[in-house]
């Protein structure tokens, strides 16, 4: 209730039906990086549950943003990745 989602993105329109319904007033995109380019001034924060492979690839854009995460396990594919998010973290300032 304290939440204000402003936007969603899923590449799945299907699976995407549940969320769209229950946020009615958030944009939905198909496309993350379609969604933070568009959104940037409007997110505070990102929530990333993709398939896991995209995991660290779409925390990463949030952060070069700016912008703090919160990512669904797994953090990322492998340790060098979790490494670099790390380092990005540190670099932008922001909780993940």
């Amino acid at each position: 209730p304290n939440a204000n989602i402003v936007s969603l993105a899923d590449v799945d329109d299907v699976m995407a039906t549940n969320s769209v319904k229950l946020f009615p007033k958030a944009s939905y995109y198909r496309d993350f990086r379609t969604m933070l380019a568009k959104e940037k001034n409007s997110i505070d924060a990102v929530c990333v549950s993709t398939p896991d492979h995209t995991h660290a690839v779409a925390a990463m854009a949030a952060m070069q943003l700016g912008k703090h995460v919160f990512v669904e396990k797994p953090l990322a594919h492998n340790i060098e990745e979790v490494r670099r998010l790390t380092q990005a973290a540190e670099h932008y300032k922001v909780v993940t």
